[in-house]
């Protein structure tokens, strides 16, 4: 009788400790928000609708922001300026042909906001560069998907769909896409 006590504890504890080791898939990974005041991110909420402004701030991913008033202001679709520094590092890590760090910024981004349809956006044309056409289109009806009623991104993600499929070989795809593209 003992030893079937024992036997049934030792199940029992190692049911317990597996269950806690597996992870659930359907769980979303807490994300660290560095949205706060006072850590050198700010939106100027008065240059106009859909752009946002950032002061420098060090992502830890190898490189800082600089004041979009110096470069080119970033269309977002929204205000979180986590996702903004993530995409503009991603754009001058790509500028500067450093796609791996690229990719892990957008990646990141892709975690913090999943839904935000400019991240696909750039993990399209990320994608489109490094030669994986079949992913970069993938990412890229993706951003479509999220993109709905956004014209003007609509518009872009078409564009760059038909630059995939012509790069890819597929003309008459790009062609359709092109035509797409030109209904916004």
């Amino acid at each position: 009788m003992k030893k079937v006590i024992t036997t049934g504890c030792g199940l029992l504890l190692t049911s317990l400790l597996a269950g806690c080791m597996g992870g659930n898939a359907n769980i979303n990974p807490i994300v660290e928000d560095r949205s706060a005041p006072g850590n050198g991110v700010t939106v100027d909420q008065n240059v106009g609708s859909d752009v946002a402004v950032t002061t420098p701030v060090d992502t830890g991913q190898g490189f800082t922001v600089i004041n979009s008033q110096v470069a080119a202001p970033t269309p977002v679709a929204n205000s979180n300026p986590a996702i903004i520094a993530l995409l503009q590092g991603a754009r001058e890590q790509q500028k500067q042909g450093d796609y791996s760090a690229a990719q892990s910024s957008l990646e990141r981004a892709q975690r913090i906001d999943p839904r935000d349809p400019h991240v696909y956006l750039r993990l399209a044309d990320l994608r489109r560069q490094q030669g994986q056409y079949l992913q970069a289109e993938q990412f890229a009806l993706k951003g479509l998907t999220l993109a709905r009623g956004k014209s003007g991104l609509e518009r872009k993600l078409w564009f760059l769909i038909a630059d995939i499929r012509s790069e890819g070989g597929d003309h008459s795809g790009a062609a359709d896409a092109r035509d797409k593209a030109n209904l916004y």
